[in-house]
């Protein structure tokens, strides 16, 4: 068992996503250092990249501040370095494929494993497609994350699944993210095809903004993945904030309490 899967398995994990560089390489080691101290399991590094398809407008904006800000998969590779000497919390590198390939794959999986990544998720590259990218990357002791969506038939998810490692990512609705309204019908099916063709913990990322939002996932799926809204909170606020903000933002979510409401600054 992996460290990743090790730290999501248990339930009820917490798995914040920042993009690198966002909006400077010192605010976004702070952020993750708050969400960490505030409860996460895991982190997920975005890689900065000029066209994120699969992302909505706070995450792409992310990417456009971190690019401003000379973000790129080197300086990405060089903050998750920095991240490791201060947590030893499980890392996964959310890039899109080419900035790998203009790196080379093999210096990418080499130096992504020296750096401490824990798991790769290229979000436009399946198994399918790529297979050897896969098998280099668990050769190299990266857990290969896949994504499995709501149009994937059984036999493909059995197909992409044994390329898996770490844990699933489960998509209960089509879209980029950010911008539906936080429904997860169909999440119950996704993770329930999940679990017949792969022994990883799941982890559901489903428009969270709220406590209640995040039970609902974890009482699917092991993990919950939030990125727009905590992306949103912090952009509202200064920067100089950032690790406070994180830290109130991660511990508020995995409360036990909640009181219906969205959390200041997330998008409804």
């Amino acid at each position: 068992m992996s460290r990743l899967e090790d730290a999501i398995r248990p339930g009820r994990a917490l798995i914040p996503y920042l993009t690198a560089s966002d909006p400077s390489s010192e605010s976004f080691l702070e952020a993750a250092l708050g969400a960490v101290e505030g409860g996460a399991a895991a982190l997920e590094v975005g890689v900065p990249h000029s066209d994120p398809v699969a992302d909505g407008p706070v995450i792409q904006r992310s990417h456009a501040r971190a690019a401003a800000a000379g973000g790129s998969l080197h300086e990405a590779l060089a903050l998750v370095s920095r991240l490791r000497e201060q947590s030893p919390v499980p890392l996964v590198l959310f890039t899109y494929l080419n900035p790998v390939l203009a790196m080379g794959p093999d210096l990418f999986a080499s130096r992504a494993r020296k750096a401490g990544v824990d798991g790769v998720l290229a979000l436009d590259v399946s198994p399918e497609e790529e297979p050897a990218w896969f098998g280099h990357l668990a050769g190299e002791g990266l857990d290969p994350v896949v994504l499995l969506g709501p149009h994937t038939s059984e036999a493909r998810a059995a197909r992409l699944l044994t390329a898996g490692g770490g844990f699933v990512y489960v998509l209960a609705r089509t879209g980029i993210t950010g911008t539906h309204d936080g429904s997860r019908e169909g999440l119950s099916e996704r993770v329930a095809l999940a679990r017949r063709h792969s022994r990883l913990p799941g982890a559901g990322g489903c428009g969270v903004r709220t406590p209640r939002d995040a039970r609902e996932v974890w009482s699917l799926a092991e993990g919950v993945v939030v990125g727009s809204a905590l992306i949103a909170r912090l952009e509202q606020t200064e920067t100089r904030n950032a690790r406070a903000i994180a830290r109130e933002f991660a511990a508020n979510l995995a409360a036990d309490h909640d009181d219906g409401q969205c959390m200041p600054g997330s998008t409804p």
